[in-house]
């Protein structure tokens, strides 16, 4: 993917790869456009409902997966880093990976999972119009609508299955961070410091 759409940095930003699907290169988010370009092979994969079950279950790599688990730490720790800071994080399609990495964050910083779900689904309009001339072609040479939506949208089911992998194996958050991740408690609260602005109390109003 690096090398076929490697990143235009602008003057002064660093880049930095944080691999999350380098041990598992061959799953369906790394191969969209390729997908997307042959209608029979994406049948022969993907159809028969199989395509949203396939990225379903690559929701739950990225959440047990030991490589995925060394990047998403390098990912928080580099958030963390207010020397760093601002971070624009993105992956090939910007909401599989980036979604996963996206709802970490919010989670960290302490949103409930209503705010992070409503978060994860709202890059949907975005995606559907990056991907539009991909769908279109794949539709124009017969491909399945249905498998088309799988693959470019994100789905309530994804998330709910990466964050039911991240409370079977190590019952919730707090778990995941500490002992999923390894990512010290320093770095939890630089992070937290870092991005969480406290709502200033409103101000007074005295009746005369």
């Amino acid at each position: 993917e690096r090398m076929a759409a490697p990143d235009r940095l602008p003057p002064g930003a660093r880049l930095f790869v944080a691999d999350v699907l380098g041990d598992n290169p061959g799953v369906a988010p790394a191969r969209l456009r390729a997908l997307l370009g042959d209608p029979v092979a994406a049948t022969e994969m993907l159809g028969g409902g199989k395509a949203e079950e396939l990225f379903a279950q690559t929701y739950r790599k990225l959440v047990l997966s030991p490589g995925a688990a060394a990047a998403y730490r390098a990912f928080v720790e580099t958030a963390a880093d207010d020397r760093a800071r601002p971070v624009l994080f993105h992956c090939t399609a910007g909401k599989d990976r980036t979604g996963w990495a996206t709802a970490l964050l919010l989670l960290m910083v302490g949103a409930s999972r209503d705010v992070v779900r409503a978060e994860f689904l709202a890059v949907n309009p975005v995606v559907r119009a990056a991907f539009q001339p991909y769908v279109q072609g794949f539709l124009d040479a017969g491909g399945d609508p249905e498998i088309a939506a799988a693959i470019i949208e994100v789905r309530p089911r994804y998330l709910s299955i990466a964050l039911d992998a991240m409370d079977e194996r190590w019952g919730g958050l707090d778990g995941y961070v500490r002992d999923g991740l390894r990512i010290p408690e320093p770095v939890v609260e630089r992070l937290r410091s870092g991005l969480v602005v406290s709502a200033r109390p409103a101000p007074a109003v005295v009746g005369t």
